[in-house]
């Protein structure tokens, strides 16, 4: 009976032992992510501040903190891959002057990306859903008003959809299936082929590309992380599609922006509190007739 009683007794100390231990550990992970986020905003703040001297060592520890191995445990290896590829472009940003644009476009990656790994449903990152389907029903609008007169208006509109996606897709990685971040990457990739095709008979598939594009974006936001959102350590990764040159200046329907961000206060986000400036949409020239005026 005593036999019985210790060995009760140290498989519960035992259970108790290994409880503090996981504890620990899940206050460790969650001290480095919290760095991480740190350190990825001090970044962010130095290039919205044009700081060239501290650009260069926010953009150091934020690399440092990044390459920790126990942090890389938490979200997607994919995710990490496309982080390390937003320090290498910030870096390359930073060491030329004319490169500003891009340089904030590496620095609002990686607050986004940061933050995601804290945020929880209340990251960043999640709430450029509507912001992506707005982009995607301007993009229809765009097509059926002009049609194939007016592809360049709506080539205008794929890219800054491109663009807004482009600051989002290392979160992505980081909290989602691997197989939802690529059906709306290939969805995006889709709908661009047949704005540039010159298939007569594009007119339709485009439409319906176009609002796949908004059922992509919902079903990406919309799904649980957790288990089954994030990939296996050993899962193989395949690199990202080499970002494309050009300006990064981000911008979109300021009404928009303005009715879905009321919360957060629009001014605060106009300057950049939510990892991008956004701009008005450049003016279009006036149409008639479904003619885009030269």
């Amino acid at each position: 009976m005593a036999a019985a009683l210790l060995l009760h007794g140290a498989a519960l100390a035992a259970a108790a032992s290994r409880a503090s231990t996981a504890n620990e550990d899940d206050l460790g992970l969650r001290a480095k992510q919290e760095r991480f986020q740190a350190a990825a905003d001090r970044f962010y703040e130095s290039v919205m501040a044009a700081d060239r001297n501290g650009i260069f060592y926010t953009l150091r520890d934020a690399a440092a903190t990044a390459g920790d191995s126990v942090l890389r445990r938490s979200g997607g290896e994919l995710g990490w891959i496309a982080v390390d590829e937003a320090l290498l472009e910030a870096e390359a940003a930073a060491s030329r002057r004319s490169e500003a644009d891009r340089l904030l476009a590496a620095a609002s990656k990686l607050r986004l990306a940061a933050d995601s790994l804290t945020g929880g449903d209340d990251a960043l990152w999640l709430q450029y859903r509507p912001v992506l389907k707005e982009d995607a029903r301007q993009l229809v609008i765009a097509w059926t008003t002009s049609g194939a007169s007016g592809t360049g208006t709506a080539e205008a509109r794929m890219k800054t959809l491109q663009q807004h996606w482009e600051l989002v897709e290392p979160s992505a990685l980081l909290m989602r299936d691997k197989a939802l971040t690529e059906a709306m990457r290939d969805s995006i990739a889709y709908s661009s082929r047949l704005l540039t095709s010159h298939d007569g008979t594009r007119t339709g598939w485009a439409v319906q590309s176009f609002e796949s594009l908004s059922a992509a974006a919902d079903r990406l936001f919309l799904a649980s992380g957790g288990e089954g959102g994030y990939l296996a350590a050993d899962a193989l990764p395949h690199p990202l599609p080499p970002h494309s040159g050009g300006g990064w200046l981000i911008y979109t329907i300021v009404p928009l922006i303005c009715a879905l961000l009321t919360y957060v206060g629009w001014s605060n986000y106009r300057q950049g509190q939510h990892g991008v400036i956004v701009l008005p949409a450049r003016p279009e020239r006036p149409s008639r007739n479904g003619v885009v005026r030269k």
